[in-house]
Parts: C-alpha cells; structure tokens; sequence
C-alpha cells in the first residue's frame, strides 16, 4: 500500500467533551470471595464515543503502528472576552484524553501501544459544533513517519502563544 493509500479512519462524536474519570474501586462479597471493580465516571460520553468508533471501525484491527489525533471542540462561553482564543479552564486536556486510547483496543488496532503518534488539541468550536474528531491513520512505512504532516490545524507561534498569555485572563 503507497503513501497516497493508507488507511485514514476520520469521525466526529456530538456532544459535551467529558473526561472519563477512574474515581476509586467498588468492592463487593460473592461467594467468600473479595472482588474489586474500579468506579467510573462519565459513562454516557464514553460510550457514545465509543460507539460511533464501532460504527466506523476496519473490518480488522490495524496490526502495525497507527496515528491518532483527538481533537477536542469545547463550547465558547459567551461571557468571555474575545481575546482569549483557547479554552483554558477545565476539563483539562489530558484527562479528556485519558482512557480513550484504550477504549478502542480491539476496534482499530489490537493495542494502543501501537500508536506511535498521539495528537490532541482542544479548541473553541468555530462552528458551534461541540465535541470529539478522531483521526486514526494506519502507518504502512514507519520510515514515512516523520515526513507526515502535523494534524494541528492552526499552528501557533510561540510569540503568539506568550502574547495570549500575557492578555488572558
């Protein structure tokens, strides 16, 4: 398979980004024996993302390495003053990100260990449209790897990103 013919699975999900919360561990008696579950949060999000993944996914796991880019759309609030481009407050980034990866263990490859390039953005919607873009490219030239593009869809300078900074809240 070429360069131009890799597999590229793209989908949006709806909805309120949440971050998916382990938050202690259930434990229970059955049978004189002690059984220990982890509590979850947020189960709703993580399985309507969850289940649009499934809708979309190879009819095989990927087996070789993989790219994945969550891109996060988070609601403006209309207080907010104009000068603040990015979304600084709650929920942070990588607890979005958290356990999403291996959620999809099974669906798009068979480990998340092969991923070997995970980008994640979390930005305004442009649009109004809240929620999750997943982008899962499967790598067949790993030696290609660095000559992929980077997913980020605006970059920022760092001059810009110190500028936002100094003017943000």
């Amino acid at each position: 398979m070429g360069a131009e013919e890799r597999a590229i699975i793209k989908f949006f999900v709806a909805g309120l980004p949440k971050s998916m919360k382990v938050g202690g561990v259930a434990r229970f008696q059955r049978h004189g024996k002690v059984h220990m579950v982890p509590k979850r949060g947020n189960t709703e999000w993580v399985t309507l993302v969850g289940h649009e993944g499934r809708q979309v996914m190879p009819p095989i796991p990927f087996d070789g390495p993989v790219t994945f880019l969550a891109r996060f759309f988070m609601p403006r609030p209309s207080t907010l003053p104009k000068k603040i481009v990015l979304p600084l407050k709650r929920p942070d980034l990588d607890n979005l990100l958290h356990k999403l990866t291996d959620q999809f263990n099974g669906v798009f490859w068979k480990d998340d260990s092969q991923i070997v390039r995970l980008e994640a953005v979390k930005q305004f919607a442009q649009d109004g449209r809240i929620g999750l873009e997943i982008t899962v490219e499967e790598i067949e030239d790993p030696t290609t790897l660095a000559l992929l593009p980077s997913f980020v869809p605006q970059p920022i300078s760092w001059s810009t990103l110190k500028r936002l900074s100094a003017d943000g809240p």
